[in-house]
């Protein structure tokens, strides 16, 4: 996996990229420790998940909704208003929904970036770096659903459903 490089992408979107990644890599080391202490002590990192995954889902949806108002469009959003919602929803609800909402969410976002219309304004060293953060993002929350179900993380479990 690499970055795009500098010239492939307008000078406005090469920080942004670049902070996508750094966000990106923040999940996964996030998802991935939680694997490694106690459930008890793992229960603080849960809600870290779904939080910066929100905060990674509102960046780039309110890019496509401000490029679409500003071409005259109102197609995506719906869309964009659903993953807001979904998004903001997040910190209110126990860890695994919380999880599986933004599951959900990435899913959505990743289907909106098919549209044609984004993929006609975005440079495709754009969308090509998105989906690559969207893989970290899936794996990610995979990762923790996965270690909220597995047998030895009751405790957990009892805890990401509110119990």
């Amino acid at each position: 996996m690499r970055l795009p490089r500098d010239a492939e992408l307008p000078a406005h979107l090469v920080t942004l990229i670049r902070l996508q990644f750094l966000h990106g890599l923040l999940v996964v080391a996030v998802a991935t420790g939680i694997w490694l202490p106690a459930p008890a002590v793992a229960h603080g990192w849960l809600s870290l998940v779904p939080l910066l995954v929100a905060i990674f889902l509102l960046l780039p949806s309110g890019l496509y909704l401000g490029a679409e108002v500003q071409r005259g469009e109102a197609t995506l959003t719906p869309a964009v208003l659903l993953l807001w919602l979904l998004a903001s929803a997040t910190p209110f609800v126990p860890a695994l929904i919380a999880a599986l909402l933004m599951i959900v969410a990435v899913m959505l976002l990743f289907l909106m970036e098919k549209v044609a219309a984004i993929r006609e304004h975005w440079p495709e060293a754009w969308l090509r770096g998105r989906r690559q953060h969207m893989q970290f993002q899936m794996v990610s929350l995979a990762s923790v659903v996965f270690w909220l179900f597995s047998r030895d993380n009751q405790l957990l479990l009892n805890l990401g459903l509110g119990g």
